[in-house]
């Protein structure tokens, strides 16, 4: 996925007697992590595709649906100081949704910035709380599908963009299905306010399982800060 940068994030910090919110810190990530805080969507690249790649998607043929992104700043004390709940649906706002995770960062003992990512068990309970930072201030282990060490992203900057990459022949992951499979992924986030992001899931046979998209990355664009 490939991510660009947007302005400046102010957050208000709450008073003693309300419920703890969570903060942004300065420092490693810092860039990262407000640059994705908002509402983005792939409009623009959608309007601008192909009639060809306007249909259904699938695990082989080629295609680009609409997608509306989310991302918050959430307070879940079991992974970490900084973490991000994103969610999207399918075509806008009031869509389907077609991915929750949950991304954790921190900085590795060598001062890059890690990113290890979450599944949901059962993202019900959790649709569309994004603003309700501290709805997630109760999730455990158990409500989560974690990942190897291995599967972390690392970001690096490359000149204004940021950008981290992981490929199946070093995420080896079990799917909720049983299957077993490699994950490749690349997300870029740079400074205009471009975030670009692709996956895909490689099973032990070397057919796809899935490919979110397969002929381009998404192309989200900043709707708001």
């Amino acid at each position: 996925m490939s991510i660009k940068f947007y302005g400046m994030v102010v957050l208000l910090v709450a008073a003693a007697c309300a419920p703890l919110q969570p903060s942004l810190a300065p420092g490693v990530g810092y860039d990262v992590i407000a640059s994705l805080l908002g509402a983005w969507d792939n409009q623009a690249q959608f309007k601008a595709a192909p009639p060809a790649l306007k249909v259904p998607p699938s695990v082989q043929g080629e295609w680009l649906d609409q997608q509306y992104a989310e991302f918050h700043l959430v307070r879940v004390p079991a992974l970490g100081d900084q973490v991000v709940y994103l969610e999207w649906r399918n075509g806008g706002p009031g869509g389907t949704i077609s991915r929750q995770r949950l991304w954790s960062f921190r900085a590795d003992p060598d001062g890059t910035l890690r990113m290890d990512f979450y599944a949901f068990i059962d993202g019900a309970p959790w649709d569309g709380k994004g603003s309700d930072s501290t709805a997630f201030a109760n999730i455990t282990a158990a409500d989560l599908r974690a990942y190897a060490p291995e599967c972390a992203l690392r970001f690096t900057q490359e000149g204004d963009i940021w950008r981290a990459r992981i490929s199946a022949e070093e995420c080896q992951i079990v799917a909720a299905s049983g299957r077993k499979m490699g994950i490749d992924a690349t997300v870029e986030l740079s400074a205009d306010g471009v975030l670009a992001y692709r996956e895909s899931g490689v099973l032990e046979n070397a057919q796809f399982a899935f490919r979110v998209p397969p002929t381009q990355p998404y192309e989200f664009r900043r709707i708001n800060p």
